[in-house]
């Protein structure tokens, strides 16, 4: 009987086997020689960094690191978070703490989000050919990758930075018979080289995003993977996104996030702690945007507006000013921020986390959903914070910052047009977003 002809992505997996010997012996020699000369304060808590400093890191990544403080990595598996009289399944109580919460936390809500899924399958069933290799990096649960392989790509190499999130995935993709076309590798992107693929990749498909469009640091890998390992003509999906933000009313939000009086009993002085400087995800305020009624103020701002295939880090200044025109009279509770992800500007497909996209997918919601940062009108010095109460057609001034990566974003307020600021309206006309309203169907427009 003639031997089994092994396939191109077998002999790779061979190839790489060994390749991956001798680097892990170089690494293990250098790891050994950099721990007798760096100083005790460079390790962490986390193990050390990637060779590129990137803000955002996978949840349950553990770098190479000392036997010190892989020993602190032991004290912070999941079981340790209880006391030893406490039952811990064996299948989590070693994975990391931090992997753990965030499976439980977002994960099975983001691989039950169909539409997301829908999403990337038709994006790589339009660019997936025969000839076509495909790259995945914070793969997860290798579901992007199944999808390429399932569609008939050449071959796909998916990159996770986890260790137990990487077994896992090596092992859905083994559960699908995927082996043969799909190589699981466990490190950062960052480390990744062209060494570690057949050839460059045909497509770089990536869903590294949170509740901020860069929450996770996405345009720092796209572009370092972009400029290092992809083609010139490497596909990337998704390729555009933008970050929105807009001002609106909300009682019911106002309601948990200030106080007045209760019987008569003046209770504002605690408002001096009201946080006006943090974005916050919604699901940390308890409640689904898109089940809580707020109205508009003003048409949605674009504070970023990215090309994966060519923007930079840098690519804007960290201060911008915006001048934003109420479309309604109202008070300016709250910023909503949302974003949305496309191929192209003429493309159909499209990704939105915008609420009134949202109202039939609780599992978006619930893995991204939308942050609100609280809006004060005040000026600096002030002992607690100042309602904005805006009137249609005019005018008002905000200040966007953005960290250095681009992770965080804050709208601060500056000044209007009649700068004249008092206490909330009593009698506005709030819009629930389940009737079916010219306000909700804007909206919808507006994120499109």
């Amino acid at each position: 009987m003639p031997p089994k002809q092994l396939s191109s992505m077998q002999k790779f997996a061979m190839q790489q086997q060994e390749a991956e010997k001798k680097a892990a012996a170089v690494a293990a020699k250098r790891a050994a020689v950099a721990a007798q000369q760096a100083p005790a304060s460079a390790s962490s808590s986390q193990g050390g960094a990637p060779k590129k400093n990137i803000g955002f890191l996978p949840p349950g990544y553990v770098a190479p690191t000392s036997k010190a403080a892989a020993a602190q990595q032991r004290k912070e598996s999941f079981e340790y978070q209880f006391d030893e009289h406490f039952l811990v399944p064996e299948r989590i109580a070693k994975a990391p703490s931090a992997l753990v919460e965030a499976v439980n936390d977002f994960h099975y809500a983001m691989m039950n989000d169909h539409p997301r899924n829908r999403f990337y399958y038709e994006l790589l069933k339009k660019h997936v050919t025969p000839e076509t290799g495909v790259l995945e990096i914070g793969a997860g649960s290798g579901l992007l990758s199944m999808m390429a392989a399932q569609l008939g790509a050449k071959w796909v190499v998916a990159v996770e930075g986890s260790t137990e999130m990487c077994r896992l995935a090596q092992e859905n993709v083994k559960a699908n018979k995927l082996q043969d076309k799909i190589k699981v590798m466990n490190m950062l992107s960052t480390d990744l080289t062209p060494k570690h693929l057949p050839e460059r990749p045909h497509i770089l498909v990536s869903e590294i995003f949170g509740t901020m469009l860069l929450g996770e640091s996405a345009l720092d890998y796209i572009q370092d993977v972009r400029e290092r390992v992809l083609r010139p003509d490497t596909v990337i999906i998704p390729q555009m996104g933008i970050q929105y933000a807009v001002l609106i009313d909300c009682p019911t939000l106002d309601s948990i996030c200030s106080v007045t009086q209760w019987n008569g009993l003046d209770l504002s002085r605690v408002n001096s702690l009201k946080d006006t400087a943090s974005c916050v995800f919604t699901k940390k305020y308890g409640f689904r945007m898109s089940s809580v009624p707020f109205k508009r103020l003003s048409e949605p701002i674009k504070i970023l507006d990215i090309d994966f295939a060519k923007t930079n880090q840098g690519f804007t200044q960290l201060e911008r000013e915006f001048r934003v025109k109420a479309i309604e009279d109202g008070t300016a509770h709250a910023i909503l921020y949302y974003w949305t992800a496309f191929e192209s500007a003429d493309g159909n497909e499209i990704m939105s986390t915008a609420p009134w996209d949202t109202i039939d997918n609780f599992p978006r919601d619930m893995q991204w959903g939308q942050a609100l940062q609280l809006v004060d009108a005040g000026k600096e010095g002030e002992s607690e914070p100042t309602a904005l109460v805006v009137k249609r057609d005019e005018e008002y001034s905000f200040m966007c910052c953005t960290s250095e990566d681009h992770v965080i974003v804050q709208l601060n307020f500056m000044g209007g047009s009649s700068d004249k600021h008092a206490d909330p309206l009593a009698d506005l006309e709030e819009v629930n977003l389940d009737d079916d309203d010219e306000a909700v169907e804007a909206g919808g427009a507006d994120a499109q």
